[in-house]
């Protein structure tokens, strides 16, 4: 697990390929809807969402922690991914996310390497 140190455990933690994949197939995320369901967020930069990203997710690149303030609740539940397990964009982001008091983030940890490896769909 990545460092999360000084980060309320309640309010972050993690989510599996496994989690997300039963999670996305009853529900897809909805990125639309200020409170309701739950957001899917890519945290890499523009071009990287570009290339791939997880169906229905959207992209609020690492360092643009405002745009969530702006976009969603801070009860929300939100899912943020990056590239990889070596990856530490998502763990950054959700660790700044709860320090700004949003009270339901999901750091998958696995990122796009994982859900591909598992053969899930991806989008360009």
């Amino acid at each position: 697990m990545k460092d999360v140190n000084d980060v309320d455990q309640e309010r972050l933690t993690t989510i599996d390929g496994e989690q997300l994949k039963r999670r996305y197939d009853l529900e897809k995320p909805d990125n639309q809807d200020r409170r309701n369901g739950y957001a899917l967020v890519n945290v890499l930069s523009r071009e990287a969402f570009e290339a791939e990203h997880i169906p229905g997710s959207i992209n609020i690149p690492r360092g643009r922690e405002e745009q969530f303030e702006q976009r969603f609740d801070k009860a929300k539940e939100i899912v943020v991914y990056c590239a990889s397990f070596e990856c530490d964009a998502s763990a950054a982001v959700a660790s700044r996310l709860a320090e700004r008091g949003f009270t339901t983030v999901r750091d998958y940890e696995g990122g796009m390497g994982d859900w591909k490896v598992s053969g899930n769909p991806v989008e360009p």
